[in-house]
């Protein structure tokens, strides 16, 4: 069993390395390519011969097997033995040559992966390839023992009635494993389409893009679908089309521009290498890639790929899921008092919130019929906020206070002091929060103070400019009164009309509630590691299957639920609600339903609540093409509609393109965890309870 076990290790390292060279991970992928280069075994081998002892010296030298570097050298490694086998016949010189540039690959690549990484954060790709293979070209000029290669040329692999535009194609593919014939590119195509559609079509949209704008600048389409050098073309669609970037039209587009781009420096590079007769390699894919992930990277490009899923379409799923449902950038805070209060100005508002201060809410009480006073209104005192307690919506320290100012007359103000009293709260996360209008002599808080969500800092007044008394409330990178806000949001909320909680945005007119955590719901979320949990399945009253869930932790700390076939469900906090981040697994499994039947809910001991939900493709199965979600994400999308009716009950409707697809239940237990999820189909009903 050790022995199969290590066979099958040796066997996913050679066909991962052999995916990685044209950044590709996939076993069948890998296979297939190396298929391909035993049809020329002066490759083939000494590929293999470049890769063994690019792995022993490794070892030898204390790389460890875990060590990220094996990728990278390995694919290098079998490159630079490719090369050595394009050009020679195998012989003891040529194989001792091929053991000297495997270990110069190993040295080159450690040590430009950790000069590109530390200093820019940028992969190293094959540049070592391109340097050893640059080297193997120009000293083996002096070599006249080595035996230049003058029959590998094998026609037999072309079509001669495939027309040019599609041969171009065909061999600048089949050139990727060095094997520049039309059957090869066939194979190394179909394998790019097998593993992800829209990786073929980065690979086709990039070449023939390369191909155009070259011939337009050649003058001859001929000639441009002969340039050896064209796969730097498909080298830079696979790499920006799916790659290090999330598929998108924008990716598309930028993918478009850093193939033009990659035109010039193959022909500039040529003009130089060409003076010691060799190819440019790589080089031109190398210098473009890199500083496309260099600027974009820098410049904070929104669609940057920094997971590590094995394939274009995962990684537009995962993103998906985490732009459609968690806004980590905006930053999020609570409401800054208790009960029932009505927006009465909100973002880019009618009177006062314009220019650099239009992002910020005033809030009033207003009563059943709409006032915002008792009686005629005359006094201060009349309006139903005056007084009321002003909370803190966030944890941080206390930077300024004022409160000297007196509270002027309805419809009165102090254009002299525009903001009135006020209180300056500093964020952890590096902004600050101010609060004015306040009532004279109410502030509650010193400067330097620590405060929590929820203490209390003063009362609302109607200092400043202030025609009534209200309380305004903004987000600004300054600690001085009066300087430019920027956007926020509030969280942890309920609309009072309608019952949904943490809107997006709140507009005039608003009523909103705060929603109060809750310690005895967040205990039921608190799971523990090894923590086990078993369910009994039934479809349509019939028992099904058994369920069988363990808590575990990731590297970086997340937990998540694993079932008995390695299925994931990452779970956690936050702000103030339970969620599931993402499942990762078989879209056939139960484990999935947790997550449909309630992917997050506010920590509160509120009933009678909604929220909507995206809900991502790794849950349902869906037949919508994920090239053409990369062009419209909006597309095929499928969302929750969640109402929490009773103290332990949410229930839920799945809704595909505005057309209800099944219903859901899921009941908390008193304790901890789950104790029954429903899933409701037109045809099949399922239930799952914890035993």
């Amino acid at each position: 069993m050790r022995e199969k076990n290590k066979i099958i290790v040796l066997f996913e390292d050679l066909t991962g390395s052999f995916s990685n060279l044209i950044f590709i991970k996939s076993k069948i992928v890998g296979l297939l390519l190396f298929v391909c280069t035993l049809f020329n075994l002066n490759i083939a081998s000494q590929g293999i011969i470049s890769l063994v002892v690019a792995v022993l010296f490794a070892r030898f030298i204390g790389i460890k097997k875990d060590d990220p570097i094996n990728k990278l050298y390995s694919y290098n490694a079998l490159l630079t033995g490719f090369a050595i086998g394009f050009l020679f016949k195998v012989t003891y010189l040529s194989i001792i040559m091929t053991v000297g540039m495997s270990i110069m690959t190993v040295l080159l690549t450690y040590t430009l992966s950790s000069v590109l990484y530390n200093l820019f954060k940028l992969p190293v790709l094959n540049i070592p390839f391109t340097i050893s293979a640059t080297i193997i070209y120009l000293s083996s000029s002096k070599y006249s023992n080595l035996i230049v290669d003058s029959f590998y040329r094998q026609d037999h692999f072309n079509l001669d009635f495939i027309p040019g535009y599609i041969q171009g194609l065909l061999r600048a593919a089949g050139i990727l494993v060095f094997m520049p014939y039309d059957i090869i590119g066939i194979v190394v195509l179909l394998a790019i389409l097998f593993y992800s559609q829209i990786t073929f079509f980065v690979t086709i949209f990039s070449y023939y893009t390369g191909i155009l704008f070259l011939a337009l600048l050649k003058g001859s389409l001929p000639l441009a679908f002969a340039e050896i050098s064209s796969f730097n073309f498909i080298l830079v669609g696979i790499a920006l089309g799916g790659m290090f970037l999330i598929p998108s039209k924008r990716t598309y587009l930028l993918t478009f521009t850093a193939v033009l781009a990659s035109v010039f420096i193959i022909d500039a590079t040529s003009v130089f290498w060409v003076s010691f007769g060799i190819p440019v390699f790589t080089l031109p894919f190398n210098l473009t890639v890199l500083l496309y992930i260099y600027v974009l990277g820098s410049v904070k490009y929104p669609m940057m790929n920094y997971t590590s899923l094995d394939q274009p379409e995962r990684s537009l799923v995962n993103f998906l899921n985490y732009k459609n449902r968690f806004d980590w950038i905006t930053p999020s805070i609570n409401l800054p008092f208790m009960g029932r209060w009505t927006v009465y100005q909100g973002f880019n508002g009618e009177w006062t919130h314009k220019g650099v201060w239009k992002y910020a809410y005033d809030f009033v009480i207003e009563d059943d019929e709409g006032k915002t006073y008792k009686g005629n209104g005359s006094e201060k005192e009349d309006f139903y906020c005056f007084g009321k307690p002003v909370i803190s919506p966030i944890d941080g320290t206390i930077v300024e206070t004022y409160d000297d100012l007196e509270d002027n007359e309805p419809e009165q103000v102090d254009k002299d002091n525009n903001w009135g009293n006020y209180v300056m709260i500093h964020s952890p996360l590096g902004y600050y929060i101010e609060i004015s209008h306040l009532k004279k002599d109410s502030v509650k808080v010193k400067i330097g103070d620590y405060v929590t969500k929820g203490t209390p800092l003063a009362e609302c007044g109607n200092s400043g400019y202030s025609p009534q008394p209200h309380l305004h409330i903004q987000l600004q990178y300054s600690p001085y009164i009066g300087y430019a806000g920027f956007e926020f949001k509030f969280n942890s909320l309920k609309l009072a009309d309608s019952g949904t909680i943490d809107p997006d945005l709140l507009v005039k007119g608003n009523k909103v509630i705060p929603l109060t955590s809750s310690k005895t719901i967040s205990r039921k979320f608190q799971f523990i590691l090894d923590e086990e949990f078993n369910y009994d399945i039934y479809e349509n009253d019939v028992k099904a299957a058994e369920l069988s869930l363990a808590v575990k932790m990731e590297s970086d700390g997340t937990y998540y639920f694993s079932d008995t076939d390695g299925n994931r469900l990452y779970f956690g906090k936050d702000k103030d609600r339970f969620v599931f981040f993402k499942y990762s697994g078989d879209k056939r499994t139960y484990l999935r339903y947790f997550m449909i039947a309630m992917p997050s809910l506010s920590l509160t001991d509120e009933n009678n609540f909604t929220w909507s939900e995206y809900l991502s493709d790794d849950l349902l199965y869906s037949k919508f093409p994920k090239i053409l979600k990369s062009f419209y994400h909006s597309s095929d999308t499928t969302t929750g509609r969640y109402t929490k009716v009773k103290e332990n009950i949410i229930e839920g409707k799945i809704i595909k393109n505005k057309t209800g697809l099944f219903d859901t239940e899921i009941t908390l237990c008193d304790f901890k965890g789950f104790k029954d999820i429903i899933i409701n189909e037109s045809e099949k009903k399922i239930w799952m309870t914890k035993v």
